[in-house]
């Protein structure tokens, strides 16, 4: 049967070598060995039998017969294996050419596989650079290009087009196409800019069978950015070049059709969209089968067309009528698009989807899914305009079964992700089906009043909830449990600090105004190599150990039912799920869940721009280093913004939540804020006040955590460390070290004068070891931290954005001969194994950081969350210094008095406003403190000391009364 497929972007660039020739070396001849002579003729006879297997393969290969061209090409391998052993070149064309079949065949794995052997072979023959290596990594970059993983395709393209540089002349025509390869994947990854520059720089220096990839490309990243003039005009240009190539039924100009129709259709030129829609249908046919990729992209336009596409009527019924026909006959085109990208799947019932592992291509699959889902969902809001109620509930349940099974794809492909970038990439791509899941489980929610629908609307919340960094930690545990040796943990650790070594050294050297491309190659090489080494381990895990693969591609999370098992009477569980509102859609959505011990509420709230722009107000209100100049203009804008924030997020749940202590998961910009800064009374703005404020401190105390699933999941709260308290305060008087090459925070490393004083405070009420000035060293901190409860460092923070994971702790400057640098970065946080229940991060902007669409900000408590530590306590912005020191000494007073961490830092808060003079009742003095994670209590509350003594006394008393009774009767 012939199969031919192509890749999610509709320009699969298909490296398959051909006119490669190899020499064939005769043996000595041995005269006087007759053995010899026999040998020598089997030998002769195997070339033949694997020069006739190589050429079948190729032409099976050029005609599209995939499966035949498999056997001739597995043939010509095994016959080489066993003629040379893996020691002759000559295994390596079949061997491209097979990963280019079982890539061709959906067979992503195998082809991965194959390759990889390419590689080894190469690598044993020749050396780690040579030029055929290109041919390796960028077919290798294709297949992750095929399965969604573009940031991968990156990496391969690049590692390509270095190898192919070491003799450009010889590899002209393969230069060539990587550095289109390189281009592409530039613009898959969203670098436009960049994209396009890549395409400027070459489109005169290609051959003209090239062309038509630098003028499709621009069309492309035009249509992303919106100018349409000039995406039709590269289009065209696409057409007319491969009309002159190829004539005008080329399979590559059906492609390009395709692609245009989806363009067409996505700024409403019906018309036109449908007449190169059946243009690409003519000529897809003609070269490729109903069961392909082409295919299925031909099916989806047609189902967008009647998805999407307005009729006229009369009247509303003929409207709806028209309508209904004309969305039942897109479901039909969506289905026959998933047949058409499925193997072994062939229903046409469009209530059927098929099973995860049929798919050719995870991506395509995803895509279709989400517009079925949409489809589904778009009818059964036409049946309730209809006011046919039940069956509006029926397609309502349609959309959310394929929209759940989306989501599970996406589990699927990011857990095979080892890349942590390529998992950012898939979760901020991914985002809007999990709030189309949460819409769709509102929806039934609201029409059928089954709570089933609100707890599968937080389970879908959930799984959008930090994806990739709670599958960091499922890994961790898996690897835990999972039964690998620790000699192999041990590589692991290994390659993952080495790679990190280099990013930093690579970041470094890119903030330079001159950075050494010598230096800027070498790192980019190593890491390439680091990584695949990595990758090739964490493959093994997964083969080898079939228990840290099951507990890896688990996909739980913690259940409406499990979390009120956890929570006591005082506790509410807040979830926030937010559809922010844009430039092109001004209404978005604010979905929320409230779970208590005995009650679960489920509501959305409509918002605007201004719910976004209240958000920065507020935020840039409280993080403003002027705000010793704050006027009554700022103060104005932050009581109607703050208390415009609570009118949407807590006013109408008052009543559920008197009382209770608060457990917030936030999502998107509300990570920024801490909840306490809402005002739950809009004051008397003429006048400025900030001590008698409504702030929601005042109701509540209230926790942060980055999912419920983390918090009620991951950690326990049973004390491990046998010591208290482990704290550190530098001072860095005479720091000279120069901080500005590492960070993009450059306020410098000024004294904290009030930390040694911060630490002073905090041993009246907890005993332990504390090193400050010079002592307050890095490798103190590495060597000692697991041994302790509590871990409280006072120090400065270097935020870094752009590699959140280079953000750093700056300890005291290191002595001579330490090996430390004296910056602990997040990543270094990562690899320790801390027994602490609390770790105090009292530095500047601990909490704060990049906020990664569909992961939060990414911050430095995430490392010691990642490292075993169950709570963190952080800042949101730079405390000043004096003040910090106080609420500190107050939190561990009251925390000593057996309070909750979140109840603690709310006292502590409550006593600096009351003590606090007008200046300092500043929000920026006292609010930037957070709990994250687990507020449970750590010590014994002295209370109880208190009952059991009044307890013991009334003991007593009836005890000696009963024996004074006795006495007197006896």
């Amino acid at each position: 049967m012939k199969k031919n497929k192509k890749n999610n972007t509709r320009r699969c660039n298909v490296l398959i070598i051909s006119g490669v020739v190899f020499a064939f070396f005769c043996a000595f001849f041995l005269s006087f060995s007759g053995r010899a002579a026999v040998e020598e003729n089997y030998r002769q006879r195997d070339s033949l039998l694997i020069e006739e297997l190589n050429k079948e393969g190729r032409e099976a290969l050029r005609i599209g017969d995939f499966e035949k061209a498999v056997v001739a090409y597995t043939g010509a391998i095994q016959n080489i294996d066993r003629v040379y052993q893996d020691t002759n070149i000559q295994i390596f064309l079949p061997l491209i050419n097979l990963g280019i079949t079982y890539k061709n065949l959906g067979e992503y794995d195998k082809a991965i596989d194959i390759y990889l052997k390419a590689e080894r072979i190469i690598k044993k023959l020749y050396s780690e650079n040579h030029p055929r290596l290109g041919f390796v990594y960028s077919n290798l970059g294709i297949v992750y290009k095929l399965k969604g993983d573009f940031v991968k395709n990156y990496e391969f393209q690049q590692a390509a087009l270095r190898a192919f540089q070491t003799d450009e002349i010889k590899y002209a025509s393969q230069v060539i196409i990587v550095k289109y390869n390189v281009s592409e994947a530039l613009y898959l990854i969203g670098d436009y800019e960049n994209a396009i520059q890549s395409c400027i720089n070459n489109v005169d220096n290609v051959p003209v069978w090239a062309k038509s990839f630098y003028y499709s490309l621009p069309a492309r990243i035009y249509k992303e950015l919106g100018d349409y003039d000039l995406t039709k005009k590269y289009y065209q240009k696409t057409f007319d070049i491969l009309t002159q190539i190829s004539g005008s039924d080329s399979y590559d100009l059906g492609l390009e059709y395709s692609d245009y129709a989806s363009f067409l259709l996505s700024i409403n030129e019906y018309d036109e969209a449908l007449e190169y829609v059946n243009r690409s249908e003519d000529l897809v046919v003609k070269y490729f089968t109903e069961k392909s990729l082409q295919y299925s992209d031909v099916m989806l336009n047609f189902g967008d067309y009647y998805f999407q596409r307005s009729s006229k009527a009369s009247d509303l019924n003929d409207f709806y009528s028209k309508r209904k026909k004309d969305l039942l006959i897109a479901l039909d085109y969506y289905q026959k698009a998933l047949i058409a990208g499925t193997d072994g799947f062939a229903s046409f019932e469009t209530d059927v989807n098929p099973e995860l592992g049929q798919d050719i291509s995870e991506i395509q699959l995803l895509e279709v899914l989400k517009k079925k889902a949409n489809c589904f969902e778009t009818l059964a809001d036409l049946n309730l305009s209809e006011s046919q109620k039940e069956m509006a509930i029926e397609n309502y349940t349609l959309a959310l079964q394929t929209v759940e099974r989306a989501t599970e794809l996406i589990h699927q492909i990011r857990t095979g992700y080892v890349s942590e970038d390529s998992q950012f990439f898939l979760s901020e791509n991914q985002e809007s089906t999990f709030i189309e899941a949460v819409d769709l489980s509102y929806k039934l929610f609201l029409h059928t009043g089954d709570f089933q629908f609100a707890e599968k609307g937080f389970e879908f919340a959930e799984k959008s909830k930090s994806a990739s960094f709670l599958a960091s930690i499922k890994d961790s545990r898996a690897k835990r449990f999972g039964g690998i040796p620790d000699s192999l943990l041990k590589r692991e650790d290994y390659l993952k600090m080495n790679i990190s070594s280099y990013k930093e050294m690579l970041f470094e050297e890119n903030q330079n105004s001159d950075p050494d491309s010598a230096r800027v190659e070498l790192f980019n090489s190593k890491i390439f190599q680091l990584n695949e080494q990595y990758e090739q381990l964490v493959q093994l895990f997964e083969d080898s150990f079939p228990n840290y693969y099951a507990f890896k591609y688990r996909n739980e999370v913690v259940d409406v039912a499990s979390i009120q098992e956890h929570v006591n009477g005082k506790t509410a569980v807040v979830e926030y799920l937010i559809e922010e509102p844009s430039e092109s859609n001004q209404q978005g959505q604010v979905y929320k869940f409230i779970i208590t011990e005995d009650a679960v509420s489920f509501t959305k709230e409509l918002i605007d721009l201004t719910f976004v722009e209240n958000i920065e107000s507020v935020y840039q209100f409280l993080t403003s280093p002027k705000y010793l100049f704050t006027g009554l203009s700022e103060f104005k804008g932050y009581a109607q913004s703050a208390y415009q924030l609570y009118e949407v997020l807590l006013e109408k749940d008052k009543s559920l939540l008197e009382g209770k202590q608060l457990v917030v998961v936030p999502d998107d910009k509300l990570a920024y804020i801490p909840f306490d800064a809402l005002l739950s009374e809009m004051p008397d703005t003429s006048k400025m006040n900030f001590r008698n404020l409504s702030y929601l401190v005042e109701d509540y105390s209230i926790s942060y955590t980055y999912s419920a699933t983390l918090l009620y999941n991951y950690f326990e709260n049973e004390k491990q460390a046998e010591n208290d308290l482990l704290a550190f305060a530098p001072s860095y008087h005479n720091d000279d070290r120069d901080y500005t090459v590492i960070s993009e925070y450059r306020a410098g490393l000024l004294p904290l004068p009030a930390v040694s004083k911060e630490v002073d405070f905090i041993s009246e009420y907890v005993s332990g070891e504390i090193f400050k000035d010079s002592l307050a060293q890095e490798a103190e901190f590495k060597s000692r931290a697991s041994e302790y409860d509590i871990l409280h460092l006072a120090m400065h923070t270097l935020i870094n954005d752009t590699l959140p994971m280079y953000s750093k702790l700056a300890f005291s400057k290191p002595y001579l001969d330490e090996t430390d640098d004296g910056w602990l970065n997040t990543n270094e946080i990562y690899t320790m194994d801390l027994k602490a229940r609390m770790a105090v991060l009292s530095a500047c902007n601990t909490g704060s950081g990049k906020l990664q669409k569909g992961e939060g900000v990414m911050s430095l408590a995430r490392g010691f969350l990642y490292a075993g530590c169950p709570s963190i306590v952080m800042t949101l912005w730079e405390v000043e210094d004096e003040s910090g020191a106080h609420i500190m000494k107050d939190f561990y007073r009251f925390l000593s008095k057996g309070k909750s961490k979140d109840e603690a830092l709310r006292s502590a808060k409550l006593a600096h406003i009351k003590n606090a003079d007008p200046l300092k009742a500043h929000p920026h003095y006292w609010l930037g403190y957070v709990v994250v994670g687990n507020p449970e209590p750590l010590f014994q509350s002295k209370d109880i000391y208190f009952i059991l003594i009044i307890f013991g006394v009334i003991l007593f008393l009836f005890l000696d009364q009963f024996y004074r009774k006795k006495k007197a009767r006896d």
